[in-house]
C-alpha cells in the first residue's frame, strides 16, 4: 500500500546562488511566496515526485540526477510527510507566470524580506545549509585530489 506524502522544493542556480520559488496571484495585497510542491502520485518516489511537479509548473525536462534531497519531516497542517529537495539549474530561465502563478528568482538574503510562511522560511533555511555544506564539501575535495 502507498503512503500519501507532500513533495516540495526550490531550483537552485549555483553562480548567482539564487532559488526560484512560486506566488499565487490571488487578490491579497500581499500575496505570500512559496516553494513548489504538491502530493504524491502511486508508486511515487518523493524525487519523482517532486519531478513531476516543477516539470508540470514551468513546462521543464528536469532529470532526477539534478535532484537533491533536503530533508523530510511530519508537517501537522497537512497531516503528512513532506520532503523537500532542491534541483540545480545549468541557467537562470526567466519562467513566465500563466494568470494563477508568477515566478521570481532569489538570493537567500532577499528571501528574509519576502512575505513567507514560516515553515516554508524555515524549508529554504536548511535546503541553503544542505546546499552551503554541499559545496564545502566539494572544495575539499578538490583541494585533496
Amino acid at each position: 500500500m502507498h503512503k500519501d506524502f507532500y513533495a516540495s522544493g526550490f531550483l537552485y542556480y549555483p553562480r548567482t546562488q539564487q532559488i526560484l520559488l512560486q506566488q499565487e496571484n490571488t487578490a491579497e495585497l500581499e500575496p505570500t511566496w512559496a516553494l513548489f510542491g504538491g502530493d504524491s502520485v502511486d508508486g511515487e518516489t518523493s524525487a519523482e515526485a517532486f519531478k513531476r511537479i516543477i516539470n508540470s509548473a514551468l513546462r521543464l525536462d528536469l532529470k532526477l540526477t539534478a535532484i537533491s534531497d533536503i530533508y523530510s519531516y511530519f508537517h501537522d497542517g497537512k497531516k503528512k510527510d513532506t520532503f523537500v529537495h532542491y534541483a540545480k539549474v545549468r541557467k537562470m530561465e526567466k519562467f513566465s507566470g500563466d494568470k494563477k502563478f508568477t515566478f521570481g528568482w532569489f538570493t537567500f538574503k532577499e528571501i528574509q524580506k519576502l512575505h513567507i510562511a514560516e515553515n516554508v522560511k524555515q524549508d529554504i533555511i536548511v535546503g541553503q545549509r544542505v546546499i552551503d555544506s554541499a559545496v564545502r564539501r566539494s572544495l575539499g575535495q578538490q583541494t585533496i585530489d
